[in-house]
């Protein structure tokens, strides 16, 4: 008898798991499914598609609707029964951490944004501990300003720079002051006691790019990450490499082509070359000639070499500032380096840039192009990111949502609002 129990359980449990799937891969612009679809997507007897729906709706991971609330006529025979999956039943959130500033994203369990907040830091070279205490504060405010509470949020994911082990500790090569041996993940367990993982910043852009990006149909990619640092993220045969350690995209090599490393990333070479090149021409006393080479960028940056900024440049470049071509040249050098390396060995059929950068491909993309023919003789597509600087958030909300499928979805615990309906 208590092995017939157990197995009628756990029938029900994967019944219920093959309806909530089905209800899950639903688009959300239409996203209920009556029970003759659940019947035919399933291979389910009606009567054990309502049970396992029936199941999912106690759990706060399904909604029933009328036939009048589904605008449908109920025709003959038995009244049709609807159900969509419950995305506001929990929720996930995602954290982007940089030198600069952090961007945080809430979303629904389809990875709906449903709040969000930035805020950049004064002091770039803050303390590790005043950072977080900053990224904390933002993240609390972003879920409270959402209506939700912490125990809503299902999973957490932070990304950041540099090579991050398992327990969620920066070991390798971070832009970040202060943050090599941080526990990233304990950071954030004062106010978010759930899953909590850590993630190398390169490969959620990845993540983000193979899920709403540029790569949404490649299985073999590499992610190039180039704002302030250049970092990549590397996926073969639709995998994801990590390498040991998490260390696999690592350009360290960098240093051994000429001097080159990891901070020759495009923003940051664009923006210091750009500023010597508006210094030169300011030297001279008067400004340049219209149409000389520099004029463009001399006249954007009012003839101050820190006005310079990699946007100020790749705007001049637009204008078709003759002088803005070296500039670009020595910008793109070391990321055309590493992608022709990476594409010796891996050979990806796709290099995506993402970042900030990604919204400057207009100008990148032509010289980076031709630069990578000129170094080997076969190259993979170039494009840019359509998420820009998002893309590591998402990338992260995205890592967030297979995390609260894996812990709650699949095994079918209660849902946060029937959890808070069972205490009430």
């Amino acid at each position: 008898m208590p092995g017939d129990i157990a197995t009628s359980a756990s029938a029900r449990r994967a019944n219920a798991a093959r309806v909530l799937r089905e209800l899950c891969e639903r688009p959300a612009e239409d996203a209920e499914m009556s029970s003759n679809e659940l019947m035919n997507a399933t291979g389910m007897s009606r009567p054990t598609v309502l049970a396992a729906a029936e199941h999912l709706v106690h759990l706060g991971w399904a909604h029933e609707s009328s036939d009048r609330l589904a605008g449908r006529p109920a025709g003959r025979g038995r009244p049709s029964r609807y159900f969509s999956f419950t995305a506001g039943a929990g929720h996930v959130l995602g954290i982007d951490i940089g030198a600069h500033s952090v961007r945080v994203h809430v979303c629904d369990l389809r990875g709906t944004l449903i709040g969000e907040r930035q805020q950049h830091f004064g002091d770039p070279g803050i303390a590790a501990e005043q950072r977080l205490d900053q990224v904390r504060g933002l993240a609390v405010a972003a879920v409270t300003e959402a209506g939700l509470r912490p125990a809503d949020v299902l999973a957490v994911c932070i990304g950041t720079s540099g090579t991050v082990d398992t327990q969620g500790v920066v070991r390798l090569r971070t832009g970040i002051p202060g943050f090599l041996d941080i526990d990233l993940r304990a950071a954030l367990a004062p106010d978010f006691t759930t899953h909590v993982y850590v993630e190398n910043d390169c490969n959620l852009a990845l993540i983000a790019e193979r899920w709403r990006g540029r790569a949404t149909t490649a299985q073999d990619v590499a992610c190039l990450l180039a704002g302030e640092r250049l970092g990549v993220g590397l996926c073969t045969s639709g995998t994801l490499v990590r390498g040991h350690d998490n260390a696999a995209r690592d350009l360290g090599f960098l240093s051994l082509m000429g001097g080159y490393t990891d901070a020759d990333a495009i923003a940051a070479r664009a923006r210091d070359h750009g500023a010597l090149l508006v210094a030169e021409l300011a030297a001279h006393g008067t400004g340049p000639a219209a149409g000389a080479p520099g004029a463009q960028l001399y006249a954007l940056a009012e003839g101050d070499p820190d006005r310079v900024s990699a946007a100020v440049v790749f705007e001049a470049a637009r204008l078709g500032d003759p002088g803005v071509t070296a500039v670009l040249a020595q910008a793109l050098e070391a990321a055309a380096r590493a992608i022709t390396t990476l594409s010796m060995l891996l050979a990806p059929e796709l290099v995506v840039l993402t970042g900030a950068v990604a919204a400057a491909g207009d100008v990148l993309l032509p010289p980076l192009r031709r630069r990578l023919a000129e170094l080997a003789p076969r190259t993979p597509r170039v494009e840019a990111s359509p998420l820009g600087e998002h893309a590591v958030v998402t990338g992260a909300v995205r890592l967030a949502l297979d995390a609260a499928h894996t812990h709650y979805l699949a095994p079918l615990r209660p849902s946060p609002t029937a959890r808070r309906g069972a205490t009430a």
